[in-house]
């Protein structure tokens, strides 16, 4: 009998998967956080109050969204599996948090799957748990009952999906993580990368000191879209641009010894915080018709 399977009739969902046999309602223990509606069940309607994101928060979920886009375009949305990641006791520290899981993605992430996607989230308690996307060798969402899912019913899963199932429950506390889940994605595309793109606010708005530096999210070679070293197109940043150009010819006057034509020459000339440190003088400027 597969080690997964409690009956003919019933099976153990993923994260109850290794829980004391004795334990036979199903459904007895709750679902890992934040493994909703984009997942295995319909959104609720529900509009969540999220914070307001920074120009660079706003940047790192339009990656992460495009690399959704790219995995599911290049593997299918059917080979991949949203994988959440809690600790085994209550993990706070970033560093501490980052150092396991890269030691995880190092020896078992990486190996086993083709492509990854990870993000880390707080929860309000200050627990740090991760979500990541992985993509599997094969397809394991086709068959399966989402609708059962729903109900504790995981009779449906295919033998991929509950080997992987099995591996996890063996894995995760050697790398002293806890309880683990991976089910199929179960809503299109362009839903999942909007959910996962959310978790960038939800850190944000949980975000503690101590997470200044820490990494918010982690791409393996191939699944990472782009860089975060563009801008918006807006009437905002064009006329930031038009004022940067007139800075520039300030430090340009001030320094005729030095070639300031680009934003790179203003770095060298004024330091690399030069936009931080003299943005109110920067926007207190008239703006020029040319751009640097």
């Amino acid at each position: 009998m597969d080690n997964i399977t409690k009956s003919s009739n019933e099976t153990l969902s993923p994260n109850q998967a290794g829980a004391d046999p004795t334990r036979r309602a199903l459904g007895a223990r709750s679902a890992l956080p934040c493994l909703n509606s984009n997942i295995s069940i319909e959104p609720s309607g529900q509009a969540s109050k999220l914070p307001q994101l920074s120009t660079q928060h706003r940047k790192t979920a339009f990656v992460l969204k495009e690399s959704v886009f790219l995995l599911a375009k290049t593997h299918g949305i059917h080979r991949i599996g949203f994988l959440t990641l809690t600790f085994a006791d209550h993990v706070t520290c970033p560093k501490e948090a980052q150092k396991r899981l890269n030691s995880l993605i190092s020896n078992v992430i990486k190996p086993r799957y083709k492509e990854y996607v990870g993000v880390m989230e707080r929860q309000k308690s200050g627990r740090i748990h991760y979500h990541l996307l992985v993509v599997l060798n094969t397809d394991i969402r086709t068959g399966f009952d989402f609708e059962e899912a729903k109900l504790g019913i995981y009779q449906s899963a295919s033998a991929a999906l509950r080997k992987e199932w099995a591996f996890w429950r063996s894995t995760a506390r050697k790398y002293r993580f806890g309880r683990t889940e991976l089910l199929p994605v179960k809503s299109s595309t362009e839903a999942i990368a909007k959910y996962v793109g959310k978790y960038i606010a939800k850190h944000v708005e949980s975000r503690q000191p101590e997470d200044k530096g820490a990494r918010l999210v982690r791409y393996s070679r191939g699944a990472r879209a782009g860089t975060t070293r563009f801008q918006f197109k807006s009437e905002g940043s064009h006329l930031w641009r038009r004022k940067v150009a007139m800075f520039a010819t300030i430090v340009q006057e001030r320094n005729p010894d030095e070639t300031v034509e680009t934003l790179e020459d203003i770095s060298r000339v004024m330091g690399p915080k030069w936009a931080y440190n003299n943005r109110e003088f920067i926007l207190s400027l008239p703006a020029l018709e040319t751009e640097v």
